[in-house]
């Protein structure tokens, strides 16, 4: 009787985890650093985003690698340390002292990579799921803590560093940055289980791919096929129109320059920038000044404040201020803007420091202020999303040793109060959502503008103000460029950015950086904003890419200890 053939199956069992190399396994530590240094090098200065695509796998195969888990996650920890000292080496620029402050951040964020390599063990050996699914899932839950976190830190996101490839990013309009993040952290995940799980198998026919490394190649194929295609078809939906001019003043001013200058200097150069940007034909539908540039601040006193409230109100500004001197400036101030905007025949987007008295409170607020010509009248947006250390000190009066970590010495302290809403500037037929200093950052802070806007009509563009001239034209500037471009994706918007010392810029719906001026110089950019009749779905949904991880990291921990007690602590792991 002849043998019936053989059928074609995969042979049993897992099979042994092989390291990415031999030294890699004996020296985790190594693999974190390598991490480490890709990772870092994949986002300005060096931009070399292609290495974002393999940056992790030495971490990742940390995940999987048998030995002493001390060593494991102390090859996590430096890897952490090494990519976030290298990254915000930037923050020891705002101040002699501030190295402390770097080196705290550094430090603080560096716990993510072990916090992400415990989760992702429990959830690889212990729980049994495949790497493939673990790794993105629980990388892009631990970037959404980071964004809301201590007012949140949503930079360097690992989709970030894509942020010029434009068919890949465009599905940003469905699950935000942390969808690339997503797709990332796949491939980086696919590599690991490439190379440290079986690969082949022998048959009657001949050698083949094994059925689960076949079903890994073909979910990464879908993913990564299925982004390009809907990016190169969102890109071919877009249909721009013309919609008003800016001219955007980078004024170029140091901040230590800012800090010490004469008030009257410094409101000169920006009236001069103002001039030259309507000189041009034809005018500027809008002038957008740079953060806090107006070095007198903006006084708004409610008619209803009775004398003896205003003066308390004063005094906690200054023991020498009077309220009649108080009143007095106010309308110097309003003299002043008005009197400039209706000399220039165009409005004005002005940054500024507000003084805002009301009978039952007073605050202090970073805005941006409307101002137009012929009109008395102003409207005023305040800065929601305030910078730790640098506007507010978070748990001052519980340890004022905090101020060590601040640029401010003198007895100083930042006493900014959080802006309440997310209101809408009117400019003519145009709406604008403005942002602040790094709020163009916050995915979630500027999607609230379209998401909230009254009636059914959304933003016709973001405008951002920003200073930055605390970090003397270095990475950060790039990389505070490059997260912004998320947020025209996200909500299909254009992003017109007014930098102190730059980079100022035009972005449109697509993501496309059109216009810029170059870092650490003085000018005026003339930009015709265009205008993008789409709808980002990101603009209803939010971070529900974000939210589901999270709610995947949170129940690992009491799924791990119940599936503990259910199997045997030594049993093997699932291929």
């Amino acid at each position: 009787m002849m043998n019936a053939p053989k059928a074609d199956v995969e042979t049993t069992g897992p099979g042994p985890r092989i390291s990415l190399t031999d030294r890699v396994s004996r020296h985790p530590v190594i693999a974190g650093i390598t991490s480490g240094l890709f990772l870092w090098s994949a986002f300005p200065p060096i931009e070399w985003s292609w290495l974002a695509w393999i940056a992790l796998a030495p971490l990742f195969q940390l995940v999987v690698e048998r030995g002493p888990r001390l060593r494991l996650y102390l090859g996590a920890w430096v890897g952490g340390l090494v990519f976030w000292t290298l990254s915000l080496q930037w923050v020891r620029l705002t101040d002699a002292t501030a190295w402390v402050a770097w080196l705290a951040m550094a430090l603080a964020f560096s716990f993510w990579w072990p916090g992400f390599l415990a989760l992702a063990r429990l959830a690889v050996l212990r729980l049994r799921l495949p790497l493939m699914l673990a790794a993105p899932i629980l990388w892009v839950g631990l970037e959404h803590v980071r964004a809301h976190l201590l007012s949140g830190f949503p930079w360097y996101y690992l989709g970030h560093s894509q942020y010029r490839s434009l068919h890949l990013i465009q599905i940003a309009d469905i699950a935000g940055a942390l969808g690339v993040s997503f797709l990332i952290a796949l491939v980086n995940a696919w590599i690991v289980d490439l190379l440290s799980l079986p690969l082949l198998y022998k048959s009657a026919t001949g050698t083949r791919l094994r059925p689960k490394q076949a079903a890994r190649l073909w979910v990464l194929g879908a993913c990564l096929g299925g982004t390009i295609l809907y990016g190169a078809y969102r890109l071919s939906t877009a249909d721009f129109r013309d919609g008003p001019r800016l001219a955007l003043i980078q004024s170029n001013i140091e901040q230590k320059y800012k800090n010490d200058a004469d008030p009257f200097q410094i409101r000169e150069k920006l009236r001069v920038l103002a001039t030259r940007a309507t000189a041009r034909e034809p005018k500027p539908d809008l002038i957008v000044w740079p953060e806090t540039s107006y070095p007198y601040g903006f006084v708004a006193i409610d008619p209803a404040t009775s004398a003896d409230t205003l003066k308390q109100q004063v005094g906690k500004i200054s023991e020498t201020i009077t309220p009649e001197f108080w009143r007095d400036k106010q309308k110097d101030i309003a003299e002043d803007l008005h009197g400039m905007t209706d000399s220039l025949a165009a409005p004005m987007l002005v940054g500024s420091i507000v003084y805002n008295h009301k009978p039952d409170s007073f605050n202090k607020y970073n805005s941006a202020i409307l101002v137009e010509p012929q009109s008395r009248t102003v409207q005023m947006y305040n800065k929601i999303h305030l910078v730790p250390f640098g506007e507010y000190i978070p748990f001052l009066e519980r340890m004022p040793w905090l101020m060590f970590f601040t640029p401010y010495r003198n007895g100083y302290v930042p006493t900014l109060n959080f802006g309440d809403a997310y209101n809408l500037l009117n400019l003519g037929a145009y709406r604008i959502a403005v942002g602040i200093c790094f709020e163009d950052t916050v995915p979630h802070l500027t999607r609230r503008f379209f998401s909230d806007a009254p009636g059914d009509r959304q933003p016709d563009l973001l405008v951002d103000l920003s200073n930055d001239g605390w970090f003397h034209g270095s990475a950060e500037l790039d990389m505070h460029l490059a997260v912004s471009v998320f947020r025209t994706i996200e909500n299909r918007v254009p992003l017109a950015r007014a930098v102190n010392t730059g980079i100022s810029a035009l972005i449109d719906g697509n993501g496309r950086i059109l216009q810029t001026l170059p870092r650490l110089t003085e000018g005026v950019l003339q930009v015709t904003v265009p205008l993008d009749g789409r709808v980002g779905m990101y603009s209803s949904l939010g971070d529900w890419l974000g939210l589901s991880c999270l709610a995947v990291c949170i129940g690992l921990a009491p799924v791990g200890a119940i599936y503990k007690r259910r199997t045997k602590p030594n049993a093997a792991p699932a291929a």
